[in-house]
């Protein structure tokens, strides 16, 4: 009997031996390569996540290093006397030789030098975008059914490298989304995971991850491979669903930020007064067709009297008003936070634009974009307020979902965006963390500041609707100004009016209206509000 059992153990376990492995290719330059550490067999970071896949299931996967220095995605870019483009390389061949069923890639870093040549007339735009899709087709002919994993946010380049603070990566950020959306594929953020530690895993030359950053790395990557829906990266989170009453003839509302857009009728609930208020306002909803999608949940809730006193407060008294004054379904998409600045809700790729000249169209953004460390840090963020709570926000997991620097915009706005939901308009509601120092003595923050991150934040928003093409309709678009408080809020109203008169946009002077408490950021009637939006709307 012993011997028995001692055979099917064998006969199992060759069996498991036999079973076909899932083929893993790391595919890039010198990072996944893994120049400049000690022993690349085994520090490098495909050696590492083929430790850490054996650890979490054994003997189903094989990783391979196709890496090779100095390697990139334009085809006719040069290093030296030699072509740069990996698809040249033996590597490549070698790669789609072996048919991998999975395809990592971090290229594009060595790119740069030539990239910005697409923004300032050197190339045409489009042939970083087209050389990459190029790339990873070449792997599915190889095998139809083979998966990516490749680098949307590449990994940062440390002070003291030629290309540190330099717009080019962040630009290329919005070709390497699209060619994972256009793939089908899951997008990788390597900037995130080195943020706060960039002072200890780079090698001399502020490029190369030593063998701790490798460790990230593959850590970074192993995530994204086994479950990429847990992995936090703005690509992996689940898609945008349109509505299930969407059949219902109905107008879609993105509703914008921070806490006096994001505080829910429950906070606005105390005195016999405002019982009454919020009595009155539920009234109402409960005959209508007003519907919430959260960017929090990915969830859309009908709301009724019971669940929507913890939403939006202002949002849903101005949803009311458009029920009521349409007779449609309202479909309200959700994206604020408290005390969020606007930088949050603008792409690194909106606030490092580039003019023809080469110059950004918005210095004080791109100067804040391109910096790789806590805002804390340094200088570049006017609000003294959000520069000192950065740090504490980023590290609670709820809150680092949205104040870091473009996260309302990856884990909100652009999930609506890719979602192509037709946007008939935009209801914002924010400037508090942008106007001001924040901190006494409270003084104003710089004009050309505050008409940056307005006419960035305007057209960010107005890019988010299938309408924004130069030959249809724009959005409508709601801003709400700041209303009477006892701080110098007078310059950024002024500003907010500029913008709208520049752009099209609505300017709501709520300030004019006599609006807003003294000593409070957070006005408690939010039916005067809803009522002046609501009201602003064109006919």
């Amino acid at each position: 009997m012993k011997k028995c059992v001692a055979v099917i153990a064998v006969l199992v376990a060759l069996s498991v031996c036999a079973a076909e492995k899932t083929k893993v290719a790391c595919i890039g330059d010198s990072i996944t390569y893994g120049l400049g550490l000690a022993n690349r067999e085994t520090e490098s970071y495909p050696a590492q996540l083929q430790k850490l896949l054996d650890e979490s299931e054994p003997g189903k996967y094989e990783v391979r290093n196709f890496g090779n220095s100095g390697r990139g995605i334009y085809l006719d870019s040069m290093r030296g006397n030699e072509k740069r483009g990996f698809r040249y390389m033996p590597e490549h061949k070698a790669a789609l030789e072996w048919k991998p069923d999975i395809v990592i890639c971090n290229l594009g870093i060595n790119d740069n030098g030539e990239y910005i040549k697409e923004y300032t007339g050197g190339r045409k735009r489009g042939q970083f975008e087209g050389d990459y899709l190029a790339l990873l087709e070449d792997y599915r002919k190889a095998n139809p059914k083979v998966k990516f994993a490749i680098w949307t946010k590449l990994s940062p380049l440390a002070e003291g490298q030629k290309f540190y603070r330099s717009p080019e990566p962040f630009l290329m950020q919005a070709d390497l989304e699209k060619v994972a959306r256009l793939f089908d594929t899951d997008g990788i953020d390597m900037q995130e995971p080195f943020r706060d530690v960039m002072d200890t895993i780079f090698a001399k030359d502020k490029i190369h991850p030593n063998e701790a950053g490798a460790k990230i790395i593959a850590e970074t990557t192993f995530k994204a491979v086994t479950d990429p829906y847990n992995y936090t990266c703005h690509i992996c989170f689940p898609k945008f669903r349109t509505c299930p009453d969407n059949k219902s003839p109905g107008e879609y509302w993105l509703c914008a930020g921070q806490s006096n857009m994001q505080k829910g009728w429950n906070e606005f609930n105390a005195t016999q007064e405002e019982k009454e208020r919020v009595k009155r306002e539920m009234a109402r909803l409960e005959k209508l067709n007003v519907w919430l999608w959260d960017f929090n949940d990915n969830q859309w809730t009908k709301l009724t009297p019971e669940n929507a006193l913890r939403k939006s407060a202002f949002g849903v008294s101005f949803a009311i008003r458009r029920a009521e004054e349409t007779g449609k379904a309202i479909f309200m998409l959700y994206v604020a936070a408290g005390g969020a600045p606007t930088e949050s809700f603008l792409s690194e790729q909106t606030m490092c634009a580039m003019g023809k000249d080469g110059k950004p169209l918005y210095p004080h953004l791109a100067a804040i974009a391109t910096n790789r460390h806590r805002l804390d840090q340094n200088k570049d963020f006017p609000c003294a307020w959000v520069a000192r709570e950065y740090p504490r926000r980023r590290a609670n997991k709820e809150e680092a979902y949205w104040w870091p620097v473009s996260k309302m915009y990856d884990n909100g706005i652009k999930r609506i965006k890719d979602g192509e939901v037709k946007i008939d308009g935009i209801l914002w509601y924010q400037g508090e963390s942008n106007a001001t120092t924040c901190v006494a003595p409270d003084k104003p923050t710089d004009r050309d500041y505050q008409l940056e991150t307005l006419r960035a934040l305007v057209s960010e928003l107005r890019s988010v609707s299938q309408l924004s093409t130069p030959n249809s309709q724009l959005p409508t678009f709601i801003m709400m100004g700041l209303p009477k408080m006892n701080r110098p809020w007078e310059q950024y109203r002024a500003v907010q009016k500029q913008v709208c008169d520049e752009t099209g946009a609505i300017f709501v002077d709520t300030f004019a209206a006599g609006l807003g408490e003294m000593n409070d950021v957070h006005p408690r009637d939010k039916t005067a509000f809803a009522d002046l939006a609501a009201k602003a709307v064109p006919k």
